[in-house]
């Protein structure tokens, strides 16, 4: 439930600032605003997120004897 909640949110602001861009007229700059926005600050962070989990499962795995 807990990511779903913030990819409902995600979604809500990009479709907000998308909207903001029909009203000025100009969608497809405000388009490319939040997508150079979303590559630059918020995808970094979420692959940084699973690449850390990919590590500590990796290193867990390392650390059992062979059975």
């Amino acid at each position: 439930m807990g990511k779903k909640i913030y990819i409902v949110y995600g979604l809500i602001f990009c479709i907000v600032i998308f909207l903001a861009g029909a009203i000025l007229n100009n969608p497809i700059w405000q388009l490319m605003r939040v997508i150079m926005w979303l590559t630059q600050y918020i995808l970094p962070w979420i692959f940084l997120y699973y690449f850390i989990k990919f590590y500590q499962q990796y290193a867990q795995k390392q650390e059992k004897p062979p059975e």
